[in-house]
């Protein structure tokens, strides 16, 4: 399986959001799916435009049909339904993802520092 192709199911799941018709005379007019291939290989690669792989299409479609999409705000649409649907069961944020600054903590300042005038207080109490 490709790790840059979409899966059935998430095609299934954008395929509403995508333009251009499913019919034409000599059937499907686009291959919108190929093309959101290529943008999820163009997202997780980092490369150029040329670097594009052939089985993905023609460098020069993909990229004319991106900017169009971007234009007509196609991939904000989807971007932002998907968004609204995200699936978060599998998210988890613990320490070793986030870090705190030291001070964030009341560590003091420099050693031998004094102690923040609220804790001063506490502590005489």
């Amino acid at each position: 399986m490709d790790c840059d192709a979409l899966r059935g199911d998430q095609w299934e799941r954008i395929k509403g959001f995508v333009p251009g018709g499913t019919k034409g005379k000599r059937g499907p007019r686009t291959n919108n799916r190929r093309f959101l291939d290529a943008l999820l290989w163009m997202a997780r690669s980092g490369g150029r435009w040329r670097d594009l792989p052939e089985r993905l299409g023609d460098y020069r479609s993909v990229k004319r049909r991106y900017y169009r999409w971007i234009e007509m705000g196609v991939l904000d649409e989807m971007l932002m339904v998907l968004a609204r649907e995200a699936d978060l069961e599998w998210l988890m944020i613990d320490s070793t993802i986030v870090r705190a600054h030291q001070h964030a903590a009341g560590a003091r300042r420099s050693k031998g520092g004094r102690m923040p005038r609220a804790w001063a207080g506490l502590a005489a109490a």
